[in-house]
């Protein structure tokens, strides 16, 4: 039989058992994500897989399960985040789960009388999927977690968190930018109404000549400028309004020479969206230290109440850190 429909059939069995596992909330416990791996290791020296294969010597845990195991696991496929420590190695259920999926690919895959190599490879496969549902069901469902140092400037905390959002798997960096902006905005100008929008709505869709419009200056968020951006630029030049594009510190000069290049690059203000945060919240802090760490507090949960408000995806909200829930916040705002 083709090699093909070796590895689909296996990974057709692997996927029906994992989403068997998963609860009512959607939900999947990560010793399934951690078994499929383990169970995808021990194909590559066992056929059949049985019961008796994939014990521990004790016959109580999955063989050769482990912290170490999961995390060269993801490595292998670049995933270097860090992800539960023990594997579920420790948990009661993990062998039985173990050795559920270890029957169902060995009836599955038995017709194939697969080779040592069709099983190196096989595993491969195995494990690609495993890490991927890890990234998807895991982190991914996580709040955005990030170490927010206030002895470090604000502009690169926020660096900070644009940096974990591109590291996801569904790198949701620019709907990160664009409320990290809308939380700045309504911080910086409360008696002002600023947009609350899911970050992918159209400027036609909100009536807008940005993704926010204050006065007559609108207000352009993106981490991948393109042509197409030069031309809503022009649009709001031809409409009288002024124009500010904000984009990651890495694509200002980018930004900036495509301006240049479409002969407007003298009325466009082209700003870091790192500096365009957090410069104005050290500002309304009077630079000093207290006042700042409360303005980063009052930032990140000003952005988390805009996500959810307007996204689905509530796994975008930043992870408030214990000492925010202790920060007095009223020194906020700076008229």
């Amino acid at each position: 039989m083709p090699d093909k429909s070796l590895d689909q059939t296996a990974l057709e069995v692997a996927g029906a058992w994992y989403e068997s596992h998963r609860n009512a909330k959607g939900n999947v416990n990560t010793n399934v994500m951690t078994s499929g791996m383990a169970i995808g290791e021990l194909l590559r020296d066992h056929f059949p897989l049985t019961a008796d294969t994939i014990k521990s010597e004790k016959n109580s845990q999955v063989k050769g399960l482990s912290g170490k195991l999961v995390k060269t696991v993801l490595s292998r496929f670049g995933e270097e985040r860090k992800f539960t420590s023990e594997g579920g190695r420790t948990s009661r259920g993990t062998l039985v789960i173990a050795t559920e999926l270890a029957e169902h690919i060995t009836e599955a895959i038995a017709p194939f009388d697969p080779t040592q190599e069709q099983r190196e490879r096989l595993a491969d496969e195995l494990q690609r999927f495993f890490v991927r549902r890890v990234q998807l069901d895991y982190f991914d469902k996580k709040r955005i977690a990030v170490d927010i140092d206030c002895k470090k400037p604000v502009a690169a905390i926020v660096a900070d968190i644009l940096q974990t959002a591109k590291n996801r798997a569904d790198q949701p960096t620019g709907i990160v930018a664009q409320h990290l902006v809308g939380a700045k905005l309504e911080l910086r100008f409360p008696q002002l109404k600023v947009g609350r929008d899911k970050a992918n709505a159209a400027d036609q869709q909100t009536d807008r000549q940005g993704d926010f419009q204050l006065g007559n200056t609108a207000f352009h968020v993106t981490v991948a400028p393109a042509a197409k951006l030069a031309d809503r630029v022009k649009e709001n030049l031809r409409q009288g309004f002024r124009s500010v594009v904000l984009v990651p510190e890495s694509s200002v000069q980018f930004a900036s020479g495509l301006f240049n290049s479409e002969g407007i690059g003298d009325r466009v203000s082209v700003q870091s969206i790192e500096t365009f945060v957090g410069t104005n919240v050290e500002e309304m802090a009077l630079f000093e230290s207290a006042r700042v760490e409360s303005g980063v507090a009052r930032l990140i949960k000003r952005y988390n109440v805009r996500i959810r408000e307007c996204e689905v995806d509530q796994s975008l909200q930043i992870e408030e850190p214990v000492w925010m829930a202790d920060t007095t916040t009223e020194y906020c705002i700076m008229q």
